[in-house]
């Protein structure tokens, strides 16, 4: 996993200038300092301890070769990958980072490191990523290499002896935790400083982009052993890399064209089309879907009393509360502003109703932070809701839509914080 952050909105390449080191918080700099240091020293104190054999020079130059050969291959897709990666950036490097924890001493561990990661800054810099997180990247990386590689050497001994059973798995699982131990807390910490307070979702990244990072590290595994007992098969570890570097890039596409990048809820004409097929499944089973829109009361208030910062955090707040209050296959999306919408299938008025009420409550208990330091909890939110109830109030989405919308104008001329409902 690395920093990868947000690329300029137009795409273009920032100036080499343009490091911005200092202007960053005090202790986030002393933070990347301080890490880039110990990696720094770690890997030449390494280097200056090892006696690095003929075997060990081979096996770093069959990765070296794989990793080139890789880059040749699929240089579009990462740059695709990287521009619409947001803080976190899954790109799987790590099966050669890995694999030179497994394979190679610590020391040669550590320059395979930096060699991903002098590979990976000709991309970043196409992209327009920050050339400090480019090598805070690197030594975040370095280091994990090494105390992965500590690990290894340490339970297991010399490689060439490790048997191809149970101890050898165990030794790489050990490795793996470590190695994924080490990189995911100190990116979480830098993201932590960097932008605080965060959720846990913002520090350590989805669940999906965990999961590719551990399936990355399995194939890193692997490749290591391979190179170390059957050095010509590592060659097909690079088909099913591709696979799955194209599958995370068509993931990512799915999400850009179907989410709300501010609140990660469904946009809205992702979230029309789902609508409609679970009007469409209704008809078919002949059960009530419930349609409603909640609406953020005097939320211009909010942007201009406490600025836009306050207000997407308050939207995000929002949809996360959305997501905790209903079930896992209510669809859920963002309409436009401070406008939300829901369709709950299988849902009468009346639990309907319940439902809206606790989503109210929720609303009004939500405590954001202004972004001054040192930060202060805001709080007094409200919302309204409307509601409509397939079939009575409509045979389609559009139709349903309307109706929520006459009673979410109902409940904000009758006093804001309140859900209404129209009958036919």
């Amino acid at each position: 996993m690395n920093v990868a952050g947000a690329p300029e909105a137009n795409g273009r390449r920032r100036a080499p200038r343009s490091w911005e080191l200092w202007s960053l918080p005090n202790d986030l700099i002393r933070y990347l300092l301080l890490a880039e240091l110990g990696a720094g020293l770690w890997m030449v104190a390494a280097l200056l301890s090892e006696t690095v054999t003929r075997s060990e020079l081979i096996r770093f130059g069959v990765l070296a070769v794989l990793l080139a050969a890789f880059q040749q291959i699929s240089p579009r897709i990462e740059r695709m990958r990287i521009r619409m990666a947001d803080s976190h950036q899954i790109d799987m490097t790590s099966v050669w980072t890995f694999a030179g924890v497994i394979a190679l001493p610590a020391g040669l561990a550590a320059v395979m490191a930096l060699l991903v990661s002098v590979f990976m800054a000709v991309l970043r810099l196409r992209a327009g990523i920050h050339p400090y997180r480019q090598v805070f990247t690197a030594a975040t990386v370095v280091l994990s290499c090494l105390t992965g590689s500590a690990i290894v050497h340490l339970s297991a001994g010399p490689l060439d002896h490790l048997s191809g059973g149970a101890g050898a798995a165990a030794m790489v699982l050990l490795a793996m935790v470590i190695y994924t131990a080490v990189n995911t807390s100190m990116i979480a910490g830098a993201i932590f400083l960097a932008a605080r307070p965060l959720p846990v979702r913002a520090l350590f990244g989805t669940a999906e982009e965990n999961a590719l990072e551990v399936a990355t590290l399995c194939l890193g595994g692997m490749t290591g052993l391979t190179v170390v007992y059957t050095p010509w098969l590592t060659v097909l570890s690079i088909i099913p890399l591709v696979v799955l570097q194209r599958g995370a890039l068509i993931k990512q596409l799915e999400v850009a064209a179907t989410t709300d990048p501010k609140t990660g809820l469904l946009n809205a004409v992702a979230w029309r089309q789902i609508a409609q097929k679970e009007i469409a499944h209704a008809a078919r089973d002949r059960y009530t879907v419930a349609l409603m829109i909640i609406d953020m009361d005097r939320f211009k208030e909010v942007n201009d009393t406490h600025g836009h910062l306050v207000g997407d955090a308050v939207l995000i707040a929002v949809a996360e509360g959305l997501t905790a209050e209903l079930r896992q296959y209510d669809s859920i999306g963002r309409f436009g502003g401070e406008e939300f919408v829901a369709v709950l299938p299988e849902v009468d008025l009346e639990t309907a109703r319940g439902i809206s009420h606790r989503i109210l409550n929720r609303v009004r208990e939500l405590e954001v932070f202004s972004p001054d330091a040192p930060a202060v909890p805001l709080g007094g939110f409200s919302a309204s809701i409307g509601l409509a109830l397939y079939p009575d109030a409509g045979a389609d989405v559009e139709a349903l839509l309307h109706v929520a919308d006459s009673a979410l104008y109902a409940a904000k001329s009758a006093g804001r914080d309140r859900v209404e409902s129209i009958t036919r």
